[in-house]
């Protein structure tokens, strides 16, 4: 067991070095705004030079999680999970991702009936706007690809696995995605934000890969994107049945949950044992 768990950090210092992680690069990417302009105000929601700050530091939360498993000789593919996984699952993980994100709209318009929504969400729109095909190819690439593999990579991988050789399995998932959900530090969201990541916590568990989960991860923030750059008039009729998710996409969503979930997990029934902490 000790042996074992030398292999792969403790729970703490993960932690610690993902909370190091985004503090760097929230401080390198507010040093470049302030340098590209003095004052806050001046700052375009809508530019793409934004955007683009915005993708590399996405991608740049990974760089010291790399440079803590390489100087402790961690082995890298497996402290990330960066595991291969077979066509047949990359399909049941694109029916969950599709699921969840359809699911996870409803969501959001049942607790915008109880919290009205900030005015944070009018920014984050803004800045999600795609006005040229440079900004497309941005956020496709930061918003949806970047934030997807990376944010998987050092939380269900570096994270959670760290926590699955000390804790047991459920309470693994569940600190890993309260990790996340306090890292995006949206109260708005947090409830949606916590409920995704304990499937996508369970789908990077049961394939021992995030491959699954960054599919999942990748759809919901690519529904996202299409829905801040689309007329809403569009969904009316088809998709909204008045302000939520018409049954007729709700109930499929909630079937192909389901039926991906237990078809995964039926396919990974032998999974690959993970010493278990008996604390």
């Amino acid at each position: 067991m000790m042996e074992e768990q030398q292999q792969f950090p403790r729970p703490i210092e993960a932690f610690v070095v993902i909370i190091v992680s985004f503090i760097f690069i929230m401080l390198v990417t507010q040093s470049i705004l302030l340098l590209l302009s003095p004052s806050p105000e001046q700052i375009d929601n809508t530019s793409s030079s934004l955007k683009l700050l915005i993708t590399f530091g996405e991608a740049g939360l990974i760089i010291i999680p790399l440079i803590y498993v390489r100087r402790k000789k961690f082995s890298i593919t497996r402290i990330f999970r960066w595991k291969k996984i077979p066509v047949h699952i990359i399909l049941w993980s694109i029916v969950i991702g599709l699921s969840i994100s359809i699911i996870g709209d409803e969501l959001d318009r049942l607790i915008t009936i109880i919290i009205p929504a900030p005015d944070f969400l009018a920014e984050i729109a803004e800045a999600l706007r795609i006005n040229s095909l440079a900004d497309f190819l941005i956020l496709s690439s930061g918003a949806v690809l970047a934030a997807a593999f990376v944010e998987e990579s050092i939380i269900r991988g570096f994270l959670q696995i760290s926590l699955e050789k000390y804790q047991d399995v459920t309470r693994a998932v569940i600190y890993a995605s309260l990790a996340w959900t306090i890292i995006h530090g949206m109260l708005y969201w947090a409830i949606q934000i916590f409920l995704l990541g304990i499937i996508l916590g369970l789908l990077a568990w049961r394939s021992n890969s995030i491959f699954p989960s960054v599919i999942g991860h990748a759809i919901n923030n690519a529904a996202a994107l299409i829905f801040y750059n689309v007329d809403q008039q569009i969904f009316k009729g088809i998709y909204l049945w008045g302000d939520h998710v018409s049954p007729l996409f709700l109930l499929p969503a909630g079937l192909g949950l389901v039926w991906g979930v237990k078809a995964f997990y039926q396919y990974y029934r032998k999974f690959p044992e993970i010493p278990v902490s008996p604390n």
